[in-house]
């Protein structure tokens, strides 16, 4: 015949635990005998030998009855059975619980059984009828091979059925510890890039750089009427100084001026000039008021040779006048009046050049600051723009982290899912098993019971 563990698992599958099956073969045996009524648990009592100790260990056994013989060897009386709250009382002479050898009784306490009168040797021994519960190891194939004998083999079927109900239950809760934990999205190890600060672009305004805020070696005044160096000749003369427009009387005057006023003032257009350059940055007009200057220049020297024609008619009426005055000193101041019209137009070339060059160089000067200061900016601009562009990549990078942990995720669910259904489907069996075998044994246990 096949072990109680094949028989089992015929039942109920493979099991894995050969001690559990034991205890649960054990256990079911012992819940068989509890369930059995004295009159039909007789036919396997096994009955001790005369017992002549005041108690004895009843550890693993069902009592049946006990007897103590009655003060003649082999007259037995039955004994009465006792809770343990009478344990005095029966030792009391004067108690109307007290034992006697007609009326024994017998209390169980502490596992073991107390006999009333206190038993000694025959003939006041005592003797016990129970029924030893086995211990049922999984790899024996019959009840019989256990202590006990024997042990009907009618029921054993009933104690593989009930054992395998037991392994039902076992499997259940093996089945609800191997679930697998729930999948958890993580994306706490997942760093969120941190969105760039508002950047700070910083642009100073371009300066004009060697401002021309006045002509350059400029003409200080023009020289005064050329005399005759040794001569007596006439003193009239016909030549006028040539006069400035306005409040000043030399050309290089500077008077402060207002841009976008219109200004007859000579002295105010420097003022004017630089005012456009430097606050106004307008380069064409700029460009306009040099030229308005440079027209203004040209018109006082034109004033200044007008001057010159007059003084030289003077001249030359006073030669007529004074011919004798004339001609010792008409040669030197013929080049007194060459010397100061060479010295005037060399002044004003001077003037136009050095003021054109000044201009020139603060041009490019100013240039040169305003490409510096775009390139200040673009540079600004240029380090947020790299910033914002890492800032993008991080995004990239951080979209990927999650969508793959979002993916690892959703590929544990579904795994997570199929164990869980295959779980809950194992389980259902062992429950439904259970349920069936379960039945089966209460049956088999009433029938017994009744029959």
């Amino acid at each position: 015949m096949s072990t109680f563990k094949v028989r089992i698992e015929d039942y109920v599958g493979a099991v894995g635990d050969d001690t559990f099956l034991g205890d649960a073969l054990t256990d079911t045996a012992a819940e068989i005998i509890r369930a059995i009524p004295d009159d039909k648990v007789k036919s396997f009592t096994q009955e001790s030998g005369d017992i002549s100790a005041a108690s004895t260990n009843i550890a693993n056994h069902r009592i049946v009855s006990v007897i103590r013989e009655r003060g003649t060897d082999g007259e037995y009386v039955e004994c009465r059975e006792l809770p343990v709250k009478y344990f005095r009382k029966v030792q009391d002479s004067s108690s109307m619980f007290a034992a006697s050898v007609e009326s024994p009784v017998y209390i169980i306490k502490n596992s073991s059984i107390h006999v009333f009168p206190t038993p000694g040797a025959s003939p006041n021994c005592f003797k016990v009828e129970s029924v030893t519960f086995p211990t049922v190891a999984a790899s024996a194939s019959n009840i019989t091979d256990s202590p006990v004998d024997p042990f009907p083999n009618s029921m054993e079927d009933m104690v593989v059925v009930g054992a395998s109900s037991k392994a039902c239950q076992y499997l259940m809760a093996r089945v609800k510890d191997s679930m697998p934990s729930e999948p958890v999205l993580v994306l706490d190890d997942i760093t969120v890039p941190a969105t760039p600060s508002n950047p700070t672009i910083s642009f100073s305004n371009a300066t004009i750089g060697d401002a021309v805020s006045s002509a350059q070696d400029s003409i200080t005044v023009a020289p005064e009427n050329a005399s005759a160096t040794s001569s007596t000749g006439s003193s009239a003369s016909a030549y006028t100084k040539p006069s400035l427009q306005g409040s000043s009387d030399d050309l290089t005057d500077v008077t402060g001026g207002t841009f976008g006023s219109p200004a007859v003032d000579y002295a105010t257009w420097w003022d004017t000039l630089s005012d456009i350059i430097e606050t106004e940055e307008d380069s064409e007009l700029a460009t306009v008021q040099v030229a308005k200057i440079r027209s203004y220049i040209e018109a006082f020297n034109a004033e200044v040779n007008s001057a010159r024609g007059a003084m030289q008619a003077t001249i030359e009426d006073a030669r007529l006048s004074t011919q004798a005055s004339i001609a010792t000193a008409g040669d030197a101041t013929q080049a007194s009046i060459a010397n100061a019209s060479n010295d005037v137009n060399a002044s004003i070339s001077k003037m136009r050049e050095s003021t054109g060059a000044a201009i020139a160089k603060m041009s490019q000067s100013t240039n040169v600051n305003i490409s510096n200061a775009a390139k200040s900016l673009e540079s600004s601009i240029q380090d947020y723009s790299l910033e914002v562009s890492k800032f993008g990549t991080d995004i990239q990078r951080y979209t990927s982290e999650v969508n793959t942990a979002i993916n690892e995720y959703s590929t544990d669910i579904q795994k997570y899912t199929a164990q869980v259904d295959r779980y809950t489907k194992e389980y259902s069996w062992y429950q439904d098993q259970y349920v069936r075998l379960d039945a089966k044994f209460k049956e088999s246990l009433q029938v017994l019971i009744a029959n």
